[in-house]
């Protein structure tokens, strides 16, 4: 039996993300796996024109830029599934998950990558031929690599979808990698120096290790709930405004706590009251911040439990006549 809609309850304010964003953020992963295939099929002709480690290991990098995006493709298809019985909290952390995913595979590409050039050293550096065209293939692919990462960052923080600027970022790495390439390219056909080659391509082994760990580390932390610091922020500095007086006002606050789901944000916080307010006074108030909460946060559910205030010398209470 499949899964039941979550029916949202009375008493939380929830904001589901708009057709329009969702349709964004599906036509930019679409986008990243085209330009993924494309990347690849340059990297592949400069690595089988040059017979260039370097290059060898730029392309091996594209094969995880294919596979990364269409993961991230897949994972923003499954997170847009609304919440149900089975999953309260939506489907939005396979985002997530996918951005470990990615990280791993960077980083799996890095240790293929310095293999092939241990292997290099021991039979010595591959001479190197056909120069100038390998330079204007990786050089097209470059570019490709960093219109299209960019994009994806915009779109993923514009959208909240981590998949996606977990691809960017991955892709705008890759154009660092790309450089480097190029630079050690154009030191080869200079000098002549045959082991500039392999040089650069473990340079670039050891950064897809470190750009890997970074990646899979912050779709690990954001797995096990961590809090977004700006949010945070956010929160507090609404209900400290409300605790100091702003209409609604409150006597105080305690026990926020918020995490992400994907590109939802669900938000919990403890609301003290006068303690001769009405249920239905203390209601409006909860639904106003809530509303006020999700303004400052995004898309998401924010709810407030509201319970009346403990303080017998708070002055609020004793204006409401608590």
């Amino acid at each position: 039996m499949g899964a039941r809609k979550l029916r949202y309850l009375p008493g939380m304010a929830t904001r589901l993300p708009s057709p329009a964003h969702s349709t964004r953020a599906r036509s930019a992963a679409r986008m990243a796996v085209g330009v993924g295939v494309a990347g690849f099929a340059l990297k592949l002709g400069g690595w089988l024109m040059t017979g260039s480690d370097a290059v060898f290991s730029d392309a091996l990098e594209s094969i995880v830029n294919i596979v990364a995006s269409i993961g991230a493709y897949l994972a923003i298809m499954y997170a847009e599934r609304p919440p149900d019985e089975e999953h309260p909290y939506g489907h939005g952390p396979i985002e997530f998950v996918s951005a470990l995913f990615e990280g791993v595979l960077v980083g799996v590409a890095g240790v293929v990558v310095l293999v092939q050039c241990t292997e290099s050293l021991v039979r010595g550096a591959p001479e190197l031929r056909s120069l100038d065209m390998g330079l204007v293939l990786v050089a097209i692919s470059a570019v490709l690599n960093g219109v299209a990462g960019l994009s994806l960052v915009r779109v993923g923080r514009a959208t909240g979808s981590e998949a996606l600027v977990g691809d960017g970022k991955h892709l705008l790495s890759d154009l660092w990698t790309t450089f480097a390439v190029l630079a050690g390219l154009v030191a080869v056909r200079i000098t002549g120096e045959m082991w500039i080659d392999t040089a650069v391509a473990t340079a670039v082994g050891v950064l897809l290790l470190i750009v890997g760990a970074r990646i899979a580390l912050r779709g690990l932390s954001a797995i096990l709930g961590r809090q977004d610091e700006a949010d945070h922020r956010a929160i507090t500095e609404i209900l400290e405004s409300h605790r100091q007086g702003r209409a609604p006002a409150i006597c105080s606050y305690a026990s926020v706590r918020h995490r992400h789901q994907g590109r939802l944000h669900w938000v919990d916080m403890h609301l003290r009251l006068p303690r001769g307010m009405t249920v239905a006074e203390s209601h409006e108030v909860a639904s106003a911040i809530e509303r006020e909460v999700l303004d400052a946060v995004g898309d998401g559910t924010a709810t407030a439990h509201v319970e009346p205030c403990g303080d017998p010398a708070c002055a609020r209470c004793a204006r409401a006549g608590g």
